[in-house]
């Protein structure tokens, strides 16, 4: 076979952070900047790995999880066996691995479905966010899976981990994310959440039964596209997310200036929190950011993406 070209889109949680995580209910958005990966088959054992991050060589035999490429390799080491000849993978971002849409599930995703392509793989779509979310999981040791969710189907996802549920919705509307200027990794935020609320399992478990009600609430009034709902649902579960302690003084301002706009319905930490971005509804005024850039926080261009993982042609 030829080179094979594959690409997914970054995603940001729009409802359901930490609740997801357990026994709860996310409503995540795909966004449409994309992660490529060319997979380019060789005659020898080798693997490259080419990326804006750098450059990693190995062999079939020799895979090791290194970062800042341990995602994609442990996609080829899910078909190590079947591997009888390696590869190059080029992998191209159109957005900063930095800024946290979830590049790592798109990278996952994307290499996962080109390996699939190569070896002729089933790449059935429930499949797919199976074997990404458990190859994410072993590496990082943690995550829900909604964001590999997004980015295999596109579009609004409601999602729901065990047992698993994965419901493509239509979005008409208008988001916007702000990031705030810098990233805790999602790992080491969750892990300083549940080590906070050790001594106080009982308050732990009710905050996560709200923040699930509120992703269901959402999740309806995206069905029913009750624009003014689901708002009001955002801005409600971004007071969940400072009870949970994972707000910041940048994050709330940032959110109380986007919700004293009469043209912003609602406004929330997206994400794990620490930092990162917040995500609003509505129509955003031009000059709003600027009041901002002084703390490094800045505007993330963002539609939602209607197509999830997909075939490019070369």
């Amino acid at each position: 076979m030829n080179h094979i070209k594959t690409s997914a889109p970054g995603s940001t949680m729009l409802l359901g952070e930490y609740a997801v995580l357990h026994e709860g209910w996310a409503l995540v958005c795909a966004v449409d900047q994309r992660v490529s990966v060319e997979l380019i088959p060789r005659a020898d054992d080798q693997i490259e790995i080419i990326s804006s991050l750098g450059t990693h060589k190995t062999t079939v035999k020799q895979l090791e999880l290194v970062p800042p490429f341990q995602f994609v390799i442990a996609v080829l080491k899910k078909f190590q066996k079947q591997l009888k000849n390696g590869c190059t993978l080029n992998i191209q971002s159109e957005f900063s691995e930095k800024i946290g849409l979830a590049s790592s599930a798109a990278v996952t995703v994307a290499t996962l479905y080109a390996m699939m392509k190569w070896l002729k793989f089933s790449d059935a779509p429930m499949q797919l966010i199976r074997d990404a979310r458990s190859i994410i999981q072993q590496v990082q040791g943690n995550g829900s899976g909604a964001d590999v969710a997004a980015c295999v189907l596109g579009g609004a996802v409601a999602y729901h981990k065990q047992p698993l549920a994965a419901e493509k919705l239509s979005c008409p509307f208008i988001f916007n994310l702000i990031y705030s200027g810098h990233k805790t990794p999602t790992s080491i935020a969750v892990n300083q959440v549940e080590t906070y609320f050790a001594s106080y399992p009982v308050l732990y478990k009710q905050l996560l039964r709200a923040i699930d009600a509120c992703a269901q609430q959402g999740i309806a009034a995206l069905k029913s596209k009750n624009q003014e709902a689901l708002g009001q649902v955002m801005t409600i579960q971004q007071g969940l997310m400072q009870a949970l302690g994972v707000n910041t003084p940048i994050l709330q301002g940032i959110v109380d200036e986007l919700i004293s706009m009469p043209t912003i319905l609602g406004a929330k930490i997206s994400g794990s929190g620490f930092g990162d971005s917040i995500i609003s509804l509505g129509t955003l005024n031009e000059d709003y950011i600027s009041r901002f850039a002084p703390q490094g926080a800045k505007q993330i261009p963002m539609k939602i993406a209607t197509e999830g993982v997909r075939y490019e042609k070369i």
